[in-house]
């Protein structure tokens, strides 16, 4: 009896582990990702150096360094460049692309640091690691490929789906789940509100059927092709999933052409609710404050020149104050905090904007304009740049923001945005993560941007957040910035 009692408990935590293996496979896969790479890396290392010399000298540092130099730079661009959070999902001549673009960033920067570490290293055998290195890593990405089908066969990483849909563009979801079946969503049936025409390769049934479904087939996903972010129709469907512990997701033309714009490759649409894992949660939160405490105290350290320059500049022109603080939050009911900013206009600027209201080039919930008499010389150059926002990095180090997040914006503007209390309830996981100095919206076009828009870029920034996708939204937020793009 003993022995059966403790072959029973070692099947159920077998059974326990593999449950976990297999509801964390995409965070694993990453990981995976990053190790095949590295494998690569360094056994082109070896094969060449062996092939040109004959020989391999393993107690020698200069050997590995040419390796951990390549290796440390390739993963941190690729990671940047977003190949790694989507080597789950993408196709693979995308991710052949992205990984191309890494291996060429990667090599220069690298090879600039072999050069100048000052340690000598037989031409010949050094270009042909280079040479031979993208192809290695070309075999990483299709091995990867194979590894992660096999593993999706027995249903790691797949998501039991069910869409539910009262329009014409159920049948245009369906499709894309079809033809990308490395997304891992695994189309279980439609739920209908009326017999449509049979055009899929899986039944339809009602939506009273709907949680019998969710148990039957174990769904954990269910998508809604809508043309709205809020849908009151659709409160029992949320009612059912927000009991039974299942995300439901809302796809739109509209989230598509966004998440285009945002240069983002995903369909996993935006989020009306999602259960939370607290101690995932937890452990995210903490990882992103030591991210952000730490990388916003060296940015702040390394620019402290920029920051005495654009003071003095300030203080020439117009006098003071220096910087600009206003009231600011990320949701209507959010908590509100102090945004820091250096002053890039005249100093009664708020009293001036009830004048200009009829001038708002923007949507009624933002006031933007192009030509804003209420900016300083100085301020158009500090604009254009972004300079003005560099002083919310004392808002990172003490908490009230994040690098990336979603845009705050003063209690005001939204205000002004008409919406219904169904909307501001919808919406409401916009107020669980920090505001951020840059964002999704920052990378598609910053004031271009409309408030829906910017809502809805938030919402599937906070569904996917990570390190790695702040990574990859730091590093797009660099060309942007330099070259002004939507900045006025």
């Amino acid at each position: 009896m003993e022995a059966f009692f403790n072959l029973n408990c070692v099947y159920l935590r077998s059974t326990q582990y593999n449950i976990m293996v297999k509801r964390n496979w995409k965070i694993i896969f990453v990981a995976i990702s990053q190790i095949f790479d590295i494998i690569a890396i360094f056994l082109t290392r070896i094969i060449v150096k062996y092939i040109f010399v004959g020989y391999i000298d393993i107690y020698d540092p200069r050997f590995y360094f040419p390796a951990i130099a390549v290796t440390i730079i390739y993963v941190l661009i690729a990671s940047m460049l977003g190949l790694y959070r989507g080597s789950f999902h993408l196709s693979l001549r995308l991710q052949n692309f992205i990984m191309f673009r890494s291996y060429v960033m990667s090599v220069l920067v690298a090879n600039s640091v072999i050069l100048f570490s000052g340690l000598f290293y037989q031409r010949t055998s050094l270009a042909a690691f280079f040479i031979v290195l993208p192809i290695a890593l070309l075999v990483a990405r299709i091995l990867l490929k194979q590894l992660n089908l096999y593993f999706q066969r027995l249903g790691y990483g797949i998501h039991e789906t069910l869409i539910v849909g009262f329009n014409g563009e159920t049948k245009k979801e369906f499709s894309r789940f079809s033809v990308f079946p490395e997304l891992g969503y695994r189309v279980r049936g439609l739920v209908v509100d009326a017999k449509n025409e049979a055009y899929v390769q899986v039944p339809q049934y009602y939506v009273n059927e709907l949680e019998a479904l969710i148990n039957q087939y174990a769904i954990d996903r269910i998508f809604i092709p809508a043309d709205r972010i809020h849908l009151k129709e659709y409160e029992r469907i949320e009612n059912v999933s927000r009991r039974l512990r299942v995300k439901v997701k809302i796809v739109s033309n509209e989230t598509e052409q966004l998440l285009k714009l945002s240069k983002i490759y995903d369909i996993a649409g935006i989020t009306i609710f999602a259960p939370i894992r607290y101690k995932i949660s937890l452990v995210k939160r903490i990882s992103k404050r030591l991210f952000d405490f730490v990388l916003s105290v060296i940015i702040t350290v390394i620019l402290l020149p920029v920051f005495f320059v654009t003071a003095l500049a300030i203080f020439i022109e117009s006098g003071r104050p220096i910087f600009f603080l206003q009231e600011r939050t990320s949701h209507k009911n959010g908590r509100r905090f102090n945004f820091i900013k250096f002053r890039s206009m005249v100093s009664n600027a708020e009293e001036l904007k009830s004048e200009l209201e009829d001038k708002n080039e923007s949507d009624g919930a933002l006031f933007k304009m192009k030509d804003d008499p209420r900016v300083t010389k100085i301020g158009r150059v500090l604009r254009k740049l972004s300079i003005d926002e560099l002083p919310q990095l004392f808002n990172v180090v003490i908490g009230d923001m994040s690098l990336v997040g979603p845009r705050p914006l003063p209690p005001i503007d939204f205000d002004k945005a008409n919406e219904s209390e169904e909307f501001w309830n919808v919406i409401k996981d916009r107020a669980s993560v920090k505001p951020g100095m840059t964002g999704l919206w920052q990378i598609s076009g910053r004031s271009d941007i409309k408030f829906k828009e910017m809502i809805l870029l938030d919402l599937y920034y906070i569904e996917n957040s990570s390190l790695l996708f702040d990574m990859e939204i730091l590093f797009e937020t660099i060309p942007v910035v330099l070259f002004g793009r939507g900045a006025y």
